[in-house]
C-alpha cells in the first residue's frame, strides 16, 4: 500500500440472507482513500451507500448478512480480520459514519418492523 493511502476497498461483496436464499446486494466495489482527501461516498436511495459504510466498520448485522468477497485496508491492516474488541478501538478514532439525518431515517441491515419496535 502506498504511504499515501490510507484506506483501501477492494472487490468488496456483501450478501444479505434470507431463510431460503442469499442476495448480492454489493458487487465488488473498489476505491482508495488518499491522506488529505475526504471521502463523500452518494448515491441513489437503494443504491448501497449505508451498507457498504457499515461493512467497512464491521457493522453489518451477523446472523443476516456476509461479506462475501474482498479486503478492508486501513493502513496495512485488513480489517476483515480483526476481532470485535479491535474494531472498536477502530471506529470513532481512525474510521467513522455520518449519518444524514439518523432521527429520520430507518438502518438498512434491520428490518422495519424490529426497528419500530425499539422506538415504542
Amino acid at each position: 500500500m502506498s504511504e499515501n493511502k490510507i484506506l483501501s476497498i477492494k472487490n468488496l461483496s456483501v450478501s444479505f440472507l434470507s431463510e431460503k436464499k442469499s442476495k448480492e446486494v454489493i458487487h465488488s466495489i473498489s476505491y482508495d482513500l488518499n491522506k488529505n482527501e475526504i471521502l463523500g461516498i452518494v448515491g441513489e436511495s437503494g443504491s448501497g451507500k449505508s451498507v457498504s459504510s457499515l461493512a467497512i466498520l464491521g457493522l453489518l448485522p451477523k446472523k443476516t448478512s456476509r461479506i462475501t468477497e474482498g479486503e478492508i485496508l486501513l493502513g496495512n491492516q485488513n480489517l476483515l480480520t480483526l476481532t470485535e474488541a479491535e474494531l472498536q478501538t477502530v471506529r470513532g478514532k481512525q474510521v467513522s459514519m455520518i449519518f444524514q439525518e439518523p432521527m429520520s431515517s430507518l438502518n438498512p441491515s434491520m428490518t422495519c418492523g424490529s426497528q419500530v419496535a425499539e422506538i415504542l
